[in-house]
Formats: C-alpha cells, sequence, structure tokens
C-alpha cells in the first residue's frame, strides 16, 4: 500500500535554480569586471557607438523578427530564470485524493475537491473523468492542451536564441564602419592614432560576443530547460488522469505516479 505523504521530489529536481543563476551572474560580472580592470590600464572598454549600433540594431531587429506582445512577454519570463519550479507534489496528492473519492462513488466529494485544485489541465482532465469522457477523447484534447502549451512556452527561449544571433553581427557591423573609418585616416594619422581606433572598432565586436554568450544564451537555456520540465510534470498528470479513467486504484495510481516521479528525479540527477 502506497503511503500518503508520497510525492516528495528528491531534492536534485527542486532547488537551486536562483542559486545557479545567481552564481553566473556573480561569475559573468566578475569576468568582465576582472578584464576592464586589468587590460583597462592600457586601453578603454567604453565605446558609445559600439554600444549604439550593438544595442540598438539588436533591439531594432527583435522588433522586426516579433510582435510586442511575444517580446513583452519575453520579457517576463527571463525572470523566471530566478525563480523555483512549482512544486508537482501537490498536484498529485489532489489527483490520488479525487481517485479516492471516485472509488467511493462519492461525487459531491470529487466535485468538491475538483473545485479547489490548481493547475487548469490537471482540473480539466478530472473534469473529463468525472463526465465518463473516453480515454481517447481525454488524451486527444490533453495532448493538444500539453503540445500548444510547449508551443507557448518556448517562444521565449527562441527569442533570446534568436537575440544570441543578432548581437555579434551587429558587434561586427560596427567593427567594419569603425574599421572603414579608421582606413579613410591611414594616409594622415600616425600608428597610435591608427592603433587606438582599430581598438575602439573591435570594441563592439567585445560587446556583441559578450551580450550573446554571457545573456542571452544562458537565458534561453534555462527557458528552454524550465519548459522541459514543466511538460514532464504535465505528462506525470496525464499519465495519473488515464490510469483513473482506465479504473485503476488509488493506491496504484499513486505508486505509479511516484515512480514516474522518481524516475524524472534520477534522470535530471544524471544529467547533473
Amino acid at each position: 500500500m502506497a503511503s500518503n505523504v508520497g510525492f516528495q521530489q528528491r531534492p536534485q529536481t527542486r532547488g537551486g535554480q536562483g542559486l545557479s543563476t545567481g552564481i553566473g551572474v556573480f561569475g559573468a560580472v566578475a569576468l568582465i569586471t576582472f578584464v576592464v580592470v586589468y587590460e583597462g590600464r592600457d586601453s578603454h572598454f567604453l565605446d558609445p557607438v559600439g554600444i549604439a549600433i550593438v544595442l540598438g540594431g539588436t533591439i531594432a531587429a527583435a522588433f522586426l523578427a516579433y510582435r510586442i506582445d511575444e517580446i513583452r512577454g519575453a520579457m517576463v519570463s527571463a525572470i523566471d530564470v530566478f525563480r523555483e519550479d512549482r512544486a508537482l507534489d501537490g498536484d498529485l496528492r489532489d489527483l490520488v485524493a479525487f481517485a479516492r473519492a471516485t472509488s467511493k462513488h462519492n461525487i459531491a466529494d470529487a466535485e468538491a475537491r475538483l473545485k479547489g485544485i490548481r493547475s487548469p489541465f490537471l482540473k480539466l482532465g478530472l473534469q473529463m473523468c468525472l463526465d465518463d469522457s473516453p480515454t481517447d477523447d481525454i488524451l486527444t484534447v490533453m495532448n493538444w492542451r500539453v503540445q500548444k502549451f510547449a508551443e507557448r512556452e518556448s517562444l521565449p527561449a527562441r527569442f533570446y536564441r534568436t537575440l544570441a544571433g543578432f548581437a555579434p553581427a551587429f558587434g561586427l557591423l560596427a567593427t567594419l564602419t569603425g574599421l572603414i573609418g579608421m582606413m579613410g585616416k591611414l594616409g594622415t594619422a600616425d600608428v597610435r592614432a591608427v592603433g587606438s581606433s582599430m581598438a575602439v572598432a573591435l570594441l563592439a565586436t567585445f560587446y556583441g560576443l559578450i551580450l550573446a554568450n554571457l545573456i542571452f544564451k544562458p537565458v534561453a537555456i534555462k527557458l528552454e530547460q524550465r519548459t522541459q520540465r514543466r511538460v514532464q510534470m504535465l505528462n506525470i498528470m496525464l499519465a495519473g488522469i488515464v490510469l483513473l479513467r482506465v479504473g485503476k486504484s488509488p493506491a496504484m495510481i499513486q505508486e505509479s505516479l511516484e515512480a514516474m516521479v522518481r524516475e524524472v528525479s534520477d534522470e535530471v540527477g544524471n544529467a547533473e
């Protein structure tokens, strides 16, 4: 018999999201500070023209490629890289409690528990079970919901991967612009002035690479990992819904869901 406690996710599946992001931000700031301070004794790392071209070009290209609501959603999603994922154990306890109510044919209790469920996905699936919808219909509707959820959640990550491609390109554009101006001075400027102009021109490439590899790509990877974890959560809940619909006992449902949670935890632990 499965215990009533259950669904305690292993440590490697919970926690560490905000911590790892904080460590990464600290490391990036420390690296940039070290480079600027160490090399800044003989050169400078501030070029307003280069910054304007890289940032301005990247932002302009983003608005050309995406809609306003998509950009707004991606900006809001970036905050999630500092947040922990919502625990799955509460939803699974709700599912098992609902299964116990339906196994006793206590429809009033089942409906009451259904109203208190937070997850819209789980609530829809359990409502379809309560309505005696065919299993194939449940799978069709719920798999469609999972697919649409994955597509919607993947958009912010694609947005930041796109920016990671734009930033170095505009850095190269700014560098070429600076080199063109420098070449025009070769006949009149001395070697020191030419070297200074070349350093300023190359700074734009530096800005593009920093934006791409220390901001945009890491954010995209974090968001992709978050989407993968959320889709796994939905698939576990869907498995529990199907087990309920085909008439499995609450104990069997709980044991199966606990095994799925452990398997996902082991996968995450091995990946780390």
